[in-house]
């Protein structure tokens, strides 16, 4: 490959990141506040089913709460996609990232180290799912805990 296409393959993926972040990382009102809700845990490797969520965002984007019995530690919302994104539903509203500590699912013995959450804001809900660190392949030792179908409730 010459080294002009390289460079141009580059400059593309370099502009579609861009046009997938958000400019601003501001969190609304609406957002701010105690969710809570659970996901439908997809991952052949673990016997539990469901994985419940509740969290609290702060007007700051700060996170904190569960994710299963786990403890989110500097937890972060923010913006996910721009307005092309949206427009060509590439990537979700937002995602919450941080660090867990303790098991996620303590009866299994289920640990990692961090989270990350998806979530569009749709209806006063928000819906997603979860994702752990981990190995693509591997189970319930080290392997990316996954769930689906996740909806959260705005607790007033």
């Amino acid at each position: 490959m010459k080294a002009s296409h390289i460079l141009a393959t580059l400059s593309f993926m370099l502009t579609a990141m861009t046009i997938l972040q958000a400019a601003d990382d501001t969190v609304t009102n609406a957002l701010v506040g105690h969710w809570h809700g659970g996901a439908r845990i997809v991952v052949d490797w673990c016997k539990q089913q469901r994985l419940p969520v509740a969290i609290e965002i702060h007007s700051d984007g700060s996170v904190t709460g569960k994710i299963g019995d786990a403890t989110l530690k500097n937890g972060r919302l923010s913006r996910n996609r721009g307005w092309i994104g949206r427009k060509l539903n590439l990537a979700t509203d937002y995602i919450i990232t941080g660090g867990l500590t303790g098991s996620i699912i303590a009866i299994e013995g289920i640990t990692r180290s961090s989270v990350s959450v998806p979530l569009d804001f749709t209806s006063n809900t928000l819906v997603g799912g979860v994702h752990t660190s981990g190995s693509k392949f591997g189970g319930k030792k080290d392997g990316i805990l996954s769930a689906a179908s996740l909806k959260l409730i705005h607790m007033e």
